[in-house]
């Protein structure tokens, strides 16, 4: 058989459902074998595209979701997806095709290094050079891939190799890992130091929601009482009316008396990726004590200095945790910060917040523990982290490490195809919707079903907030968009159009309710944001 058979087999070995690329002339050997095999290729219309669907699968399924380019500018478009994937600790393997051997050594059409272009954002990368390794390859990029923290991986497949004949067929089974268990008397030891603080809160991240240990951490405040934030990335694991639920904390810090962090002695960290909320915002002092629980030993942080490093299972740490604990009774303080935060929720500073503020209000009320929502980058991303609270975890894609513009429309389309009995809803500015607008014909030629949200404002709103913050005029940051009625149309797309308040219940009504995708521009008037 040929290597490009043989690689595919090793994927297949890997229970692989999806190819997510384009063709190029040097991964032809490849995509005939894929042809032959049980993955389903998806074809894209951008390598940035296929990159953010095989993101948005390993997000949701914690199996590496993979994607696959040609070589040169097919490898480069692919970058932004992959630094976006390795930056948010999900699990995705990049394979692009390359020139044959013989003149990877001098300068020729289409040829650059592309392993050292992925050095950076990848935990493992390397050239297949000789084709009996290849199940070797294959295994060690999905496993390293796995492995906390996970990341992206890259494989580089010639074209000469792909078409070599190889009679090896030793694939290696895949294997699981279990993570060690925390020492008993050093979770009791970090237990005795939350019981002598004062004000304690707990801040869950990202990995809280890789490691499904929600349901642990949501009966850890119950039994123990002590209050909780999560970062954009972990919403949902207390529901919206929980009293020990103090909402979202990230990017710019609230006003004064509304700040849960900078309020606390002792920050219990659980699942917390450094990426997600820099503590210089939040520990400028560094006066707040910290306990890090989470898979792997915390970075080194002059404004994360832990004073203990619970590093195993999140799940099982924080059972035994909540064993030792004291129960809290003492939480006036964040109860006040909870009660000026949902006031805050519940009006508007000026007239440019107020649809935002409905359109999040009715989603909170509307979507189902059946609903994906996925927010793209932007002023918009501040708003869904804010104001939305989704009724269950696992169930909100936010973009906060590399946080790249972009990415919501692909990954609404590989949610779907990964989870085709849920509700999916994407959520952009015209910004980065327009960034990978080309998507919407893989959309409706997958005939999938889901509604996209586009806040309408004709500039990159979340810069000009930045400018008007800093005491700038906002310049460079104002353009124009198509009609999106039109652009609808000619993506076969349903089209819906809010124009102001109490407008948008009765059309995302609607529009959920109908098959193919379902674009709803919510038009905000220009006004500097203040």
């Amino acid at each position: 058989m040929k290597a490009s058979d043989l690689f595919i087999k090793a994927l297949e070995n890997e229970r692989v459902k999806f190819i997510f690329g384009l063709p190029g002339e040097e991964n032809i050997d490849l995509l005939d074998s894929i042809s032959r095999s049980n993955i389903r290729f998806i074809l894209t219309r951008h390598e940035q595209g296929a990159a953010f669907m095989a993101d948005a699968y390993g997000r949701i399924t914690g199996h590496p979701g993979v994607c696959l380019s040609t070589l040169g500018p097919g490898a480069t478009n692919l970058l932004t997806g992959v630094a976006n994937a390795h930056l948010d600790k999900v699990p995705l393997v990049a394979i692009t095709g390359q020139a044959s051997r013989e003149r990877l050594h001098k300068e020729s059409h289409q040829n650059v290094n592309t392993i050292a272009l992925f050095s950076g954002i990848t935990k493992y990368n390397l050239p297949v050079i000789v084709a009996d390794t290849i199940p070797e390859i294959v295994r060690k990029a999905f496993n390293m891939s796995m492995q906390e923290q996970p990341g992206a991986t890259h494989i580089q497949l010639s074209e000469d190799v792909a078409a070599v004949d190889t009679d090896f067929n030793g694939l290696l089974k895949p294997t699981s890992t279990e993570l060690p268990a925390v020492p008993s008397d050093l979770i009791k030891k970090a237990a005795h130091a939350i019981n002598s603080s004062s004000n304690p809160v707990i801040l869950a991240g990202n990995g809280v929601i890789r490691r499904k240990a929600w349901d642990s951490l949501a009966k850890f405040v119950d039994i123990t009482g002590i209050p909780l934030v999560t970062t954009f990335m972990a919403k949902g694991i207390l529901p919206y009316d929980h009293p020990k639920n103090l909402f979202a904390v990230g990017g710019k810090p609230y006003p004064e008396g509304m700040r849960p962090l900078h309020s606390s002695d002792y920050i219990i960290a659980i699942g917390f990726d450094l990426v997600e909320y820099d503590p210089v915002i939040w520990n400028e002092d560094r006066g707040r004590h910290i306990v890090n629980i989470n898979t792997y030993p915390s970075e080194t942080d002059s404004h994360f200095q832990c004073e203990f490093d619970l590093t195993g299972e999140i799940g099982s740490t924080i059972d035994y945790l909540a064993d030792v604990v004291n129960v809290r009774g003492d939480t006036v303080l964040h109860d006040k910060i909870r009660n000026r935060r949902l006031e805050e929720m519940q009006s508007s500073r000026n007239e440019f917040e107020s649809i935002p503020k409905e359109v999040m209000k009715v989603l909170t009320d509307q979507v189902n523990d059946n609903s994906m929502v996925i927010s793209d980058v932007g002023l918009h991303k501040v708003w869904v982290s804010r104001w939305y609270h989704p009724k269950c975890a696992g169930k909100t894609i936010i973009y906060n490490g590399f946080a790249s513009m972009g990415a919501s429309l692909p990954a609404c389309i590989a949610t779907k195809l990964t989870l085709p009995h849920h509700e999916v809803i994407g959520i952009g500015g015209d910004g980065g919707f327009l960034m990978n607008i080309q998507e919407m014909e893989t959309a409706y030629r997958l005939g999938l079903d889901f509604v996209y949200i586009v806040f309408n404002d004709r500039r990159y709103s979340l810069i000009e907030k930045k400018q008007v913050d800093m005491g700038f005029k906002p310049e460079f940051i104002s353009f124009t968009n198509p009609d999106f009625r039109m652009l609808a149309s000619s993506f076969k797309a349903n089209y819906y159009f809010v124009n102001g308040k109490g407008e948008f219940l009765d059309i995302f009504t609607e529009a959920r309710n109908k098959s193919g995708v379902n674009l709803i521009e919510v038009y905000l008037e220009p006004s500097q944001i203040k």
